[in-house]
């Protein structure tokens, strides 16, 4: 009965997503982003605490072995995120289902240490859903990792005392423990270019796969696709691909 309420439940926070804005990531895996119609700034200045009625309240996902969901709410003010409002607090809170069990996180610090006010426009996971990953939407995005086993979260940092993070993250799909990303800041060389990079969790080694120039794809609107011996760095229109040999174990 336990385990039909809590699949009941999901089931419910999914359908509640219906016709809203939809996209696929990196292993075909739905992600529903769905903004609530009460998210209206309706302040006569611009510089009054509102709501940002850009941050997706709603987004969820499901892959084969976990179902995630993050709720959000934040106030901003004269550009920065507000930590209350009117006796209403900004929060960020990802939820998921772990054991038949719906556990939940507050990541609402992490947006407010960093002032992250765009909130989360990214998730998705490991192939067995051991690792969850948020990414953070900014000029230069932050991602947050989860280890659903312990429910501990942190910041996938690439460079720590330059705040930058890794965005567009992609798991190998046979390997829950190795990533692909790519630099949320770093541009390499006179001509401006980007590097695929693979991430091992364990080892917190990093190899570099190939480079692509920013003339011919932005970091910010492209997504990372596994193949059986490449990775694909894809334009979100795709109009644009660019593959790299990998020798996938």
């Amino acid at each position: 009965m336990k385990r039909f309420l809590v699949g009941l439940l999901v089931l419910t926070l999914f359908l509640s997503g219906c016709g809203s804005k939809t996209s696929e990531d990196s292993s075909s895996k739905l992600q529903t982003i769905q903004t609530s119609n009460t998210a209206k700034n309706n302040s006569d200045s611009i510089g009054a605490p509102h709501i940002n009625q850009y941050v997706p309240q709603l987004i969820t996902y499901n892959g084969n072995h976990i179902s995630a969901w993050v709720n959000q709410f934040l106030f901003v003010e004269n550009g920065d995120l507000k930590e209350s409002y009117n006796n209403d607090k900004s929060y960020i809170k990802l939820s998921y289902v772990k054991d038949n069990t719906i556990k939940t996180i507050d990541l609402t610090s992490y947006a407010l240490k960093y002032d992250l006010f765009n909130g989360i426009d990214y998730i998705t996971a490991s192939a067995s859903g051991k690792y969850i990953v948020l990414e953070f939407s900014s000029d230069v995005p932050i991602s947050i990792i989860v280890d659903t086993y312990t429910s501990k979260s942190s910041i996938l940092w690439y460079d720590e005392s330059k705040k930058e993070s890794m965005m567009r993250i992609s798991f190998n799909p046979n390997n829950d423990e190795e990533f692909a990303f790519l630099p949320s800041a770093e541009i390499n060389g006179l001509n401006g270019s980007h590097s695929l990079k693979l991430y091992e969790i364990k080892t917190h080694k990093i190899n570099t796969v190939g480079e692509i120039s920013e003339k011919d794809i932005s970091m910010q609107n492209s997504m990372i696709q596994w193949g059986k011996n490449t990775i694909s760095v894809i334009s979100l229109d795709k109009n644009k691909i660019f593959n790299f040999t990998y020798n996938n174990k």
